[in-house]
């Protein structure tokens, strides 16, 4: 006796291989990886332990920023972000690590950064040129 497909009581099922049907039990669906991401708690778990330096200007830090022109020292930088004046100013000499920073901080690698405030950003990229050598004054 041939069923009814809309009948409540019928299963619809296709025929599969073991291979076939653990490889899409170990895919995820679309979407569930990048939702990880998005969970509370995801990335406190792989940032680093923070440091006394995070929250304040370290002592080399206000050496440098002292030793920049005075149009470039970024005040709002160091206000706001004092852990990135931080990193800014102990690879400054370097100019391979610099370059590296200014990259990172001015890329957004993980798709899901805010970005810094606007004038934040103008102090970086403003910085990042006079490192590199466009800005002399």
């Amino acid at each position: 006796m041939p069923t009814n497909p809309l009948d409540p009581g019928s299963i619809d099922f296709e025929l599969t291989d073991f291979d076939d049907a653990r490889h899409a039990l170990n895919e995820l669906p679309p979407g569930v990886e990048e939702a990880q991401h998005l969970r509370p708690g995801y990335w406190e778990g792989r940032r680093r332990t923070p440091v006394a330096t995070d929250r304040a200007l370290a002592g080399p830090t206000i050496d440098w920023v002292i030793g920049l022109p005075s149009h470039l020292r970024p005040a709002q930088l160091c206000e706001h972000f004092p852990r990135i004046a931080n990193l800014m100013a102990s690879v400054w000499h370097d100019q391979r690590r610099c370059d590296a920073v200014f990259a990172s901080l001015l890329t957004d690698t993980r798709g899901s950064r805010h970005g810094f405030p606007a004038t934040i950003e103008h102090e970086v990229h403003r910085l990042s040129a006079f490192r590199a050598g466009a800005l002399r004054r």
